[in-house]
């Protein structure tokens, strides 16, 4: 049995991911560490590399290979018979076949599966919504608070009209109902921008704190090989990056038809998963050695990775309500890399950028519009990369931070615990003096 003055020394934080793929539980369970609580994770599958250090402990509620769903939904690509009755081909039957299965699955991975993991604690924090039905007995049972912490407006990413009928009228309900409760029982709603924050306020009437996705360079652990020398590319070609897991919204196929108008000397290469699912039938062969795919590395090596590129490419197309409100952690990456930017344009990034000339925005994702960016960006690297480096200054986690935990101590004294009130205090006062 642990202990009550352990116990209240706990904050336990949950992601279905597995830990190496959610570098914002990564960063927010090292920072509760930092305040003094023992910091747990709880990783819904199991990372394949330990890059963390002992100030964590990590512990994997579930077997590697199950995908994460609701989170995920527009990343899942079922084939077959699933397909067909997520598409309706099977009937009412069908489709009531299908949610039966979606639930019982659904409930071993994130109630039965998790619930095993959890310990006693003080505090729990929940990257995912699904969780919350494993936490919510334990938080009764100990006095514990709740913090829910939405990256993106999960009801939004996929506009109605593009949902598989099986998904608008059985899962995303089901879902929806989920997230309802926890947003109306959190002691705390965090999210990763304004616009995101406007959007669940205009939903529940609840303004979430906003706790951006800045990177942290106290993290950077160097590889082994730099992309450039991973690559073998020589120091006259030019090398575009996107960083980030593929999913809807990312224009990669406007930057390959980009890529096709620029001079031999210019590689594109994307750095994370998923990338397997782009269609790349039509393309080129003479194209293909210039496009690298499949390249992933751990969350604290990503910018040392990507620091010998020369720009870095945020593409997302505002196609639905949570796209337009992006404001992707790729980004802060890039920046943190000390790369010029070339973007489409998204208000919070711009908000963010504050009309420093860091790159290019382009108004349309068009192949010509984006080609032409990348060249004038090309012709004006060395000046773009002060304005960067100032941008990278004013953009870091540890100004996060201090907001992260000023949060968090609201939280603990209104759960009647005054005893780490004082070690937050001075886990801010150390950011402050950073």
């Amino acid at each position: 049995m642990i202990a009550e003055d352990a116990t209240f020394a706990t904050a336990v934080s949950l992601t279905p991911l597995p830990l190496e793929r959610d570098s914002r539980a990564f960063r927010i369970a090292q920072t509760l560490a930092e305040s003094g609580f023992r910091s747990i994770v709880i990783e819904g599958q199991p990372s394949a590399q330990r890059f963390w250090g002992n100030e964590i402990e990590v512990r994997s509620a579930g077997a590697a290979g199950i995908e994460r769903y609701a989170h995920a939904q527009h990343r899942i690509r079922p084939r077959g018979l699933v397909l067909a009755l997520r598409e309706g081909r099977g009937g009412a039957l069908g489709e009531w076949a299908l949610y039966l299965g979606f639930r019982g699955e659904e409930w071993w991975r994130n109630y039965h599966s998790a619930r095993r993991s959890i310990p006693p604690a003080k505090l729990y924090y929940l990257h995912s919504f699904e969780m919350y039905r494993a936490v919510a007995p334990l938080s009764a049972q100990y006095g514990a608070r709740v913090i829910y912490d939405a990256h993106d407006f999960y009801r939004g990413i996929i506009p109605t009209s593009l949902q598989h009928p099986f998904d608008r009228r059985r899962l995303r309900p089901f879902l929806d109902r989920l997230e309802d409760r926890l947003l109306a029982q959190a002691d705390a709603v965090v999210t990763v921008s304004d616009g995101v924050a406007d959007l669940i306020e205009a939903l529940c009437g609840r303004r979430p704190a906003v706790i951006r996705n800045c990177h942290d360079e106290r993290q950077d652990q160097s590889p082994e090989r730099d992309l450039r020398t991973e690559l073998g590319l020589t120091p006259a070609a030019r090398l575009c990056v996107v960083v980030g897991n593929h999913k809807p919204g990312m224009a990669v196929d406007v930057a390959v038809a980009a890529l096709a108008r620029l001079p031999d000397r210019f590689h594109i290469a994307f750095l994370g998963r998923g990338y397997d699912a782009v269609d790349l039938a039509g393309v080129d062969s003479a194209l293909m050695p210039r496009l690298h795919f499949g390249y992933v590395v751990a969350p604290t090596e990503v910018v040392p990775t990507i620091r010998s590129a020369d720009f870095g490419l945020v593409l997302y197309e505002p196609y639905s309500e949570n796209y337009r409100r992006a404001l992707p952690n790729g980004f802060f990456q890039v920046v943190a890399a000390g790369l010029p930017v070339v973007r489409a344009r998204l208000p919070e990034i711009e908000r963010a950028i504050d009309n420093r000339l860091i790159g290019r925005c382009i108004e349309r994702l068009d192949p010509a519009e984006l080609a032409q960016a990348i060249l004038e960006c090309s012709e004006q690297a060395e000046s773009l990369r002060s304005e960067v480096a100032d941008l990278a200054r004013s953009l870091r986690w540890q100004d996060e931070a201090r907001q992260f935990l000023r949060l968090v101590e609201e939280v603990i004294v209104q759960a009647g615990g005054p005893v780490l009130a004082p070690v937050v205090a001075s886990a801010k006062s150390s950011l402050q003096r950073e």
